[in-house]
């Protein structure tokens, strides 16, 4: 009888056993299924930029590779706005409607409208933004992302070490603009201390642009070129105007140098791009919200000469800039 008992248990405590490895299995089926799910998640991503230009396309670029290497499968609704505000307003309306995963605003002015437009529900990513604070942008709870301030202080020192006799630099930008508004500002308050003083000129559209240069043409040593949207587009013009007047362009985004302008020292719109969508790949996959994710500058300076501007100019450039820069030839659109 005791042999019976034993083995009644003992058939019992298999059974269990088994059982309980059963449901083990059957929970991990579940949760790979539920991980399956996840994974499988197509997000809607509206994207959107102020005017369709190289620099801003290399941000948006940085930004798809940043979500693709992070696993993140996206359905992008991709606006440009036409350099007008009243189309960037529609379009951030439009992905509200549609209640976007996340929308990812390029330049200041659509991350302006981004905050104004995008209910708070719906995390905000922006990129190519000068100066964040002047633009409204920071303790907006569903709004983060990444700066790519100029880095005026080294753009002076590498000025002062490329021009050594150098005084005047002169600046163009569109005063509606307030990034622009920001960098000038910041570009004024340091250049005393270079021994530079600073040129400037506002306009308020881009058929302003040339006449601008050439009158600035006549009275500087060295054109400034910043992260201006109307000056990036109309860039070609302008430049041709300074090397007419034998006038080197210093930029502070490597898209400026790309073009044919002399120099550019900053961080790449790809790059910084590329951290938003680390950004929002902690956001989608991971349920950060955006207020636990401090605004980033990024900074990782590259110098770039472009060869050809530099023999059309005949500068000659120091060896203490060429050991850190990249030479580059003009790239046709």
């Amino acid at each position: 009888m005791k042999k019976i008992m034993r083995g009644v248990l003992l058939f019992g405590m298999l059974g269990g056993m088994l059982l309980s490895c059963g449901n083990k299995k059957s929970n991990d089926s579940q949760e790979q299924k539920k991980d399956s799910k996840v994974s499988e998640k197509v997000y809607k991503i509206g994207l959107s930029q102020i005017v369709d230009h190289p620099a801003l396309n290399a941000a948006k670029q940085g930004f798809k590779d940043a979500l693709e290497k992070a696993g993140v499968k996206a359905d992008y609704d991709d606006k440009i706005a036409n350099n007008d505000m009243s189309n960037q307003t529609l379009i951030m309306q439009q992905f509200a409607a549609d209640k976007k995963d996340l929308v990812f605003a390029i330049t200041t002015p659509t991350a302006q409208a981004a905050k104004n437009q995008v209910r708070r529900e719906i995390p905000v990513v922006f990129g190519s933004v000068t100066d964040p604070k002047s633009a409204g942008l920071e303790g907006i709870s569903n709004v983060t992302g990444t700066s790519g301030a100029a880095p005026v202080n080294e753009n002076l020192k590498l000025m002062r070490e490329l021009l050594p006799g150098a005084k005047k630099i002169g600046i163009i930008y569109n005063s509606s603009e307030q990034n622009s508004v920001s960098e000038v500002n910041n570009l004024k308050k340091l250049a005393g201390q270079y021994g530079f003083t600073v040129v400037e000129k506002a306009v308020t559209n881009g058929t302003e642009m040339v006449a601008a240069a050439n009158l600035i043409a006549k009275d500087i040593d060295i054109y400034y070129a910043i992260q201006d949207n109307t000056v990036a587009s109309y860039f070609a013009a302008i430049l041709d105007v300074f090397n007419k007047s034998k006038i080197p362009v210093l930029a502070t985004n490597n898209v400026f140098s790309n073009a044919g302008g002399l120099i550019s020292q900053g961080t790449t719109d790809y790059n910084i791009g590329y951290r938003s969508g680390e950004i929002a790949a902690e956001i989608l996959l991971k349920g950060k919200k955006p207020s636990e994710i401090p605004i980033e500058t990024v900074k990782n300076l590259q110098i770039e000469i472009n060869k050809q501007n530099m023999q059309l100019l005949g500068i000659k450039i120091p060896d203490s800039i060429l050991r850190q820069a990249k030479m580059v030839e003009t790239k046709k659109n």
